[in-house]
């Protein structure tokens, strides 16, 4: 594995006497793309979480870039991953600019002021398959697939290096769905992103992921590349999954 960015160790995880996460250990290299599927209620997105502080483990550790989470500045922890998710959570009073600035500009980082700003939009747009003349539309002039990848060009705004991605398009058609996933995976590749993202869709995971975990309950059932995945479930449950799947085309 290449450098572990994200490590999770021996992490446990509940809600009142309902646990969540059950002694959950993983690691992920720089730059992997892992797709997490699981049923709903298996942790998935617990873990996910755990990862940028929004939640924090009952017991356990959660390392990013080498450093315990419990122990780092938050808002710089999250000023290094991007976070999209499926209803985007779009500011509805500011237009498409001030909504893909908006995390750059209240970091004040630098190069995001007047004209630098409209030509990053612009080029973050293009990054996520939407036109520049998109900028100064709101929200509610925007359809569901539109505001997804303005979601996605949000996220990336602020030049992560981890992105957490939590059922992103699960909300919009099979075509648009389809268009995202290769969005996604052409990003992956030219920014070397790690990325993180939670699914509900076995067929969507074997596609995106360099690496696939399958959770039930709150433990790792099976962590592998699709094709191993396929041609050897580790159990049972991981064998259900991927029955009668087709083997997806290598990623290079």
């Amino acid at each position: 594995m290449e450098e572990t960015v994200i490590r999770f160790e021996h992490v446990w995880k509940s809600y009142g006497e309902q646990p969540v996460l059950k002694d959950f250990s993983l690691e992920i290299g720089k730059g992997e793309f892992l797709a997490v599927i699981g049923r709903s209620g298996c942790g998935k997105t617990t873990a996910l979480k755990l990862v940028n502080g929004l939640i924090v483990p009952d017991t356990g550790r959660v390392e990013v870039k080498g450093q315990d989470i419990s122990c780092a500045d938050p808002v710089m922890l999250r000023r290094q991953i991007g976070y999209a998710i499926q209803n985007v959570g779009l500011f509805p009073h500011m237009t498409v600019e001030k909504n893909i600035a908006y995390v750059p500009s209240v970091s004040r980082m630098d190069g995001w002021k007047g004209e630098d700003r409209r030509k990053k939009t612009e080029e973050l747009l293009r990054q996520v398959g939407l036109s520049p003349a998109l900028a100064g539309r709101f929200p509610r002039e925007l359809s569901g697939g539109q505001r997804q990848r303005v979601g996605i060009a949000r996220a990336l705004a602020a030049s992560p290096d981890i992105l957490l991605m939590d059922e992103p398009f699960g909300a919009v058609d099979a075509i648009t769905r389809e268009q995202l996933q290769d969005e996604i995976l052409k990003i992956h590749r030219e920014r070397g992103l790690t990325v993180l993202f939670v699914t509900h869709d076995i067929e969507e995971a074997l596609k995106l992921g360099t690496r696939v975990l399958v959770m039930e309950e709150g433990t790792v059932q099976q962590c592998d590349i699709p094709s191993r995945l396929l041609s050897a479930p580790a159990t049972d449950f991981v064998e259900k999954l991927v029955c009668r799947r087709r083997e997806p085309e290598v990623r290079m």
